[in-house]
């Protein structure tokens, strides 16, 4: 039952970020985050239901599936999860560091699921931002974004020693980088 959700988890989201890119250089397939972000919780002893919405964090916020259908697939728990983890449309189109922070504000009220799905997310993306940007952000997009998520892997802090650990070693790495192609690029 608890290997089913997880496979059904990324059933679901495979086939809903088909044909979605991230916005590297090398425009990798968008499933390869949620993938991350699963194996990420995976590695911290995340439970199936949150592991499954790993799986499922985005899809509400990227694709064409609703809260209802994640409900009416998977149950209240992992809806509920995935609710918590999808920006309320008044995010999309903000700058970088606000929508950060409302980001880092929202997820204070919100239970230990939510939070490590979070913190799993979070790591991920400051991975990717670190390393691999999106090639339509500037070094200043960057790091608004790295400090932004930091905010909110603090907000998150204490559901996961194994993250915490690892956002604050990638944080570090990350600025690193960050900072040697903005002097680079200077």
């Amino acid at each position: 039952m608890e290997k089913d959700v997880i496979a059904r988890a990324q059933q679901l989201a495979t086939s809903a970020h088909e044909g979605q890119f991230r916005r590297n250089a090398a425009r990798d397939p968008y499933i390869t985050h949620p993938q991350a972000v699963a194996a990420l919780v995976v590695q911290s002893g995340g439970k199936a239901h949150e592991i499954a919405s790993a799986w499922l964090h985005d899809v509400v916020e990227d694709t064409q599936v609703t809260i209802d259908e994640i409900r009416e697939e998977f149950g209240d728990a992992i809806a509920h999860i995935v609710d918590g983890l999808t920006d309320p449309p008044h995010f999309e189109g903000k700058p970088i560091a606000l929508r950060k922070e409302w980001q880092a504000q929202r997820v204070v009220g919100k239970n230990n699921s939510i939070k490590l799905v979070k913190l799993a997310d979070q790591l991920n993306n400051i991975q990717f931002v670190g390393f691999d940007p999106p090639t339509d952000y500037s070094t200043t997009d960057q790091l608004d974004y790295v400090e932004g998520a930091r905010a909110i892997a603090k907000n998150c802090s204490g559901v996961s020693a194994i993250l915490d650990t690892l956002f604050e070693e990638t944080y570090q790495k990350s600025v690193a980088a960050i900072k040697g192609r903005e002097l680079k690029d200077s």
